[in-house]
């Protein structure tokens, strides 16, 4: 099976060494994964290389550079728009991840479903995006969407944080951690994308663009979407850890962004860091996070 990994960043230690493991993660399972392709894009209105530090240790991870006129026009969203572009058209499956996820198991099973029933799959997001007190603009799915679209759409989904008890409020909505598709399904929904992203722009800004943008392309143009289960981007989060007991067991892809015990652009970025990472006394998923993290590099700094 042809698999493409494509994460995109900025060109500094913290990325850098959070993609380096992400190759680490792939090769620890072997197979598929080992042999997968792994995409880094950067993006930067200054830089345009690496420090020279992580080029021995991105000998197997391709880099694309996002233009520069692109990088201005849409600053850090550029990064994420050029990841569509570097997608093999003969590979079986591209998975678009953030660099602060970590690839703990395989996911056949997944991959076979979805062979044989193709869908735009990701984890529904924790919250609202105006949940962010970054979002200042009062704003719901009903007013944007009537606003982009001309229509109220479907709302069939609860964000995964919020209490179990609480009534479906979302649409298809996640937060690109982690988004599985085939080629020509990402390429279609890319190319839908494209044409209401302006709109989107004008209605909210340029931050949130990128994953609203998502949420109201599949809603317009009827894309196949599948909402996977919180294993498939579960969060270092002691709120998940207690809602989703049993998915913490079977963690396929764990997202690292939580700061409260540890720092993810730090953790792998001198050996210091590294190693005081794997002292620290902790609990749920970030103890899986840190069992995982020695069990790849058998307890030493691997760059």
């Amino acid at each position: 099976m042809k698999l493409d990994f494509i994460i995109c960043g900025s060109p500094n230690d913290a990325f850098c060494s959070q993609i380096a493991f992400f190759r680490l993660c792939l090769n620890a399972l072997g197979g598929h994964y080992k042999n997968a392709r792994l995409i880094a894009v950067f993006g930067d209105a200054e830089c345009d290389t690496i420090p020279r530090r992580w080029e021995s240790h991105f000998s197997n991870i391709e880099i694309q550079w996002v233009p520069s006129g692109d990088f201005l026009k849409y600053s850090y969203n550029a990064q994420h728009y050029a990841r569509f572009h570097h997608i093999r058209d003969s590979a079986d499956f591209a998975i678009l991840c953030d660099a602060d996820v970590a690839l703990l198991d395989t996911f056949c099973e997944l991959l076979d479903q979805l062979s044989e029933k193709p869908a735009l799959s990701g984890t529904i997001a924790h919250f609202a995006p105006w949940h962010d007190p970054a979002f200042s603009k009062r704003c719901d799915w009903d007013i944007l969407s009537t606003a982009v679209l001309g229509k109220k759409i479907d709302k069939p989904y609860r964000y995964t944080l919020m209490a179990l008890d609480e009534l479906a409020e979302t649409p298809f909505y996640i937060n690109y951690g982690v988004l599985i598709g085939t080629p020509s399904l990402l390429n279609e929904f890319y190319q839908r994308e494209r044409c209401l992203r302006s709109k989107v722009i004008s209605e909210t800004n340029s931050w949130w663009c990128a994953q609203l943008s998502l949420t109201l392309t599949c809603a317009d143009s009827g894309l196949p979407t599948r909402a996977l289960p919180m294993r498939y981007n579960f969060p270092n989060d002691p709120l998940a850890d207690r809602m989703y007991s049993d998915e913490m067991e079977n963690i396929v892809f764990l997202h690292y962004l939580r700061t409260d015990s540890f720092d993810r652009h730090k953790i792998f970025t001198t050996k210091n860091e590294f190693d005081s990472f794997l002292t620290l006394e902790l609990e749920g998923s970030n103890r899986i996070m840190q069992k995982h993290v020695h069990s790849v590099t058998q307890g030493k700094y691997p760059f």
